[in-house]
């Protein structure tokens, strides 16, 4: 997706292009399909990013109760940027998940608490 594409899109529209990416970042790696998972990543970060331009991150935190836990893992990360009281927490439970995302869950707190976490 074009830059462009992310600018003209509405708020819903981008949330849904965040969750969709997310999804898709989850199967991509289930299947091993590196392509797949960049080019999901890529849509999470577009969507992430104009959301950010546009002061509207907030609009994140209802992704948090998603059932899909890689979903649940991409918005608490995001969301430790302006309000870690609701995003540490989620990560906090989806580390103790077994597999990728209790792993992935437990990095992303690990580097928050060191400092190190960058937010694209």
């Amino acid at each position: 997706m074009s830059a462009r594409k992310f600018q003209k899109a509405s708020i819903e529209e981008l949330i849904q292009w965040y969750a969709e990416g997310s999804v898709a970042y989850g199967q991509a790696l289930d299947a091993a399909d590196s392509r797949s998972a960049n080019r999901a990543n890529d849509k999470i970060l577009g969507a992430y990013q104009e959301l950010r331009s546009r002061g509207a991150t907030s609009q994140l935190i209802p992704l948090l109760k998603s059932e899909d836990e890689t979903l649940r893992t991409h918005a608490a990360s995001h969301v430790l940027e302006f309000a870690p009281e609701l995003g540490e927490p989620t990560l906090l439970w989806l580390a103790k998940r077994p597999g990728l995302v209790g792993f992935r869950a437990a990095y992303i707190l690990k580097a928050w608490r060191e400092g190190t976490l960058k937010f694209p």
